[in-house]
């Protein structure tokens, strides 16, 4: 039969239960890091560029709430470029790759370049409201 202990669960519960409402201090959290992400994925999707358009277009939304009760905050590219053609579609066509065209994963190299700083702001924030 395996074993395992888990260390520090209580003290986060501690802290959670200090807080009283999670649901105030979950958004809270996520504006305070998404502004590290947004700047990761501008300097990958810059490296790309070819008008700059797709890099221009890069904006978050603002913090929203699943049915199950879980936040997000999304960091994507918006609108068209000058040529008519989706931001977004010319993202994915980057990150996937298209017949002819290997993958360029701008959008997993970010995440995976901003996560220790996410995290760390986010904890800087969880502390901040919990020790007030």
């Amino acid at each position: 039969m395996a074993q395992f202990d888990i260390h520090g669960v209580n003290e986060f519960m501690a802290q959670l239960d200090k807080l009283g409402n999670f649901d105030e201090v979950a958004p809270k959290m996520l504006e305070g890091a998404v502004p590290v992400l947004e700047k990761e994925v501008v300097k990958q999707v810059s490296a790309h560029w070819v008008t700059g358009d797709m890099a221009n277009s890069i904006k978050r939304t603002g913090v929203l709430k699943t049915k199950s009760g879980s936040y997000y905050i999304s960091v994507r590219p918006t609108g068209k470029d000058r040529k008519g053609v989706r931001n977004m579609e010319k993202a994915v066509w980057l990150e996937y790759g298209v017949r002819g065209r290997p993958a360029v994963p701008i959008l997993t190299t970010a995440v995976l370049n901003a996560t220790p700083e996410v995290q760390q702001k986010m904890k800087e924030v969880f502390d901040r409201e919990v020790n007030g």
